[in-house]
């Protein structure tokens, strides 16, 4: 028998072959096209060049932002702050150097350390380290300062719906205060937990004030813990004082069944039993913690100068009392301290006179009631005038000398800005002394420049 004759295929089954490999040709230079029109509008988009821009200034000042980096902070917060909570002990360093200042270890660009040794304003005393507050230290239990960041309620006709990045029915939002505003009074909580010798707890992420307008393309919250000091390593230095987050306090103490709310003696568990409010709707944790804790609203600048005792003694308190009747009875004016400032070792009542004059006349004095208190709590409600709108040094006083020049040396010397935000800070300036430089390199060989800051608001 003879071999089949090979079909030949069929006009129909070419043709239709054709119009399949016609297709895909078409289809594949519309994608490419598409993809083209796609990639040179995003790119020529001046708000992606903004948040392209904003990225690359983090990623290469500020050290970035990314996720997983931030995500080994916590984690390795969590865990410092469990070795304390479990152990008492204090929790192996963290990574930073509150002595010194190293830029060229960060890798984001520098500068030299020798060029870096500028931005240094800070000591390293050894022995503040040790200093524990005379007040509180030999308490058995563990006790706690937990405080709202600064801010204010507007009604939110005051704001672009567009804006808002929280949803609530409410007709009032809380925002953020100015920067400088949370830096002042945080700074005031911090001494004023180390003062009592209470835990520290620092509050949850919150948006940064005016940066909500632009949440779609850039970060909004940040964390006064990691994103702006080396509070760990605070913590870690100092004997007197520890410092751990709003979730570790909330999981150690408020699930576990050791708050009440004080109106009716029940236990009082977070809304929700949610124990991490990190960017979330801070109201309702603001709620809880008034309900649950010792809350003085009268300890506000303008009202009152806090008075810490020089030791638990209960005597200190009508001492102190005899000592602002003393200087209510002639009651001293600023313009007796002009050029005459009182020495820093002098009596009690010689610098209770210099600190009220021409400013209050009362005290708040860390009485017996309050130095009980399991938590005590520093609310900020700008409708019942409730900020701590106040350097701390104009609104604390400390019977003891001593502890009162420790405190600011512990603020100038450690409650500085992380090491990210120093080294972007020394490019700068390093940067503006090579302009100047260049400018006048025969009678400016150092870079010498003058820099002032102009608040538009306040005279606009």
């Amino acid at each position: 028998m003879g071999q089949p004759k090979a079909r030949r295929a069929s006009p129909s089954t070419n043709a239709s072959s054709q119009i399949i490999i016609y297709i895909l040709f078409v289809g594949t230079c519309l994608f490419f096209t598409m993809t083209g029109i796609v990639l040179h509008h995003w790119l020529a988009d001046p708000h992606n060049f903004h948040e392209h821009a904003m990225q690359q200034f983090e990623m290469n000042h500020l050290g970035g932002h990314d996720a997983k980096v931030d995500e080994q902070k916590k984690k390795r917060s969590v865990k410092l702050q469990s070795a304390v909570l479990d152990s008492g002990e204090k929790p192996p360093p963290p990574v930073h150097d509150l002595a010194g200042l190293s830029c060229s270890d960060h890798g984001h660009g520098g500068p030299s350390d020798e060029i870096a040794k500028e931005m240094i304003y800070w000591s390293d005393i050894p022995s503040d380290d040790k200093f524990v507050s005379p007040i509180g230290a030999n308490s058995i239990k563990r006790k706690y300062l937990t405080f709202d960041p600064d801010g204010k309620s507007i009604n939110y006709s005051e704001q672009a719906a567009s804006t808002l990045h929280y949803n609530d029915s409410n007709t009032q939002l809380f925002i953020g205060g100015g920067f400088n505003n949370i830096r002042m009074s945080m700074e005031t909580m911090i001494v004023m937990a180390h003062a009592m010798s209470r835990t520290l707890v620092m509050p949850p992420s919150q948006q940064m004030y005016l940066l909500r307008k632009d949440k779609g393309k850039q970060r909004i919250h940040f964390s006064l813990t990691h994103d702006f000091y080396h509070l760990e390593q605070v913590g870690y230095e100092h004997a007197g004082l520890h410092v751990i987050s709003m979730e570790e306090f909330l999981k150690t103490e408020a699930m576990t069944g050791n708050l009440f709310n004080k109106a009716t003696g029940d236990v009082a568990f977070p809304p929700n039993n949610r124990t991490n409010w990190d960017g979330m709707w801070p109201k309702p944790l603001k709620e809880y913690l008034r309900d649950v804790t010792f809350t003085p609203l009268n300890w506000t600048p303008g009202s009152c100068l806090v008075a810490f005792p020089s030791d638990d003694g209960t005597q200190h308190f009508s001492e102190l009392d005899e000592m602002m009747k003393d200087v209510n009875a002639n009651f001293p004016k600023v313009q007796e301290f002009i050029n005459k400032p009182v020495p820093v070792n002098a009596s009690a009542t010689e610098r209770l006179r210099e600190a009220v004059a021409g400013r209050v006349k009362e005290l708040c004095v860390y009485d017996e009631k309050m130095q009980e208190a399991p938590v005590v709590h520093f609310m900020c409600d700008s409708k019942m005038r409730v900020r701590f709108l106040a350097h701390f040094y104009a609104f604390l006083f400390f019977e003891s000398w001593e502890q009162d020049l420790f405190t600011k040396r512990f603020v100038r010397d450690h409650l500085r800005y992380a090491d990210e935000i120093q080294c972007a800070a020394a490019r700068v300036v390093a940067a503006i002394r090579d302009r100047a430089r260049r400018r006048d390199p025969t009678g400016n060989s150092n870079g010498d420049f003058d820099s002032f800051h102009i608040r538009k608001v306040s005279i606009c």
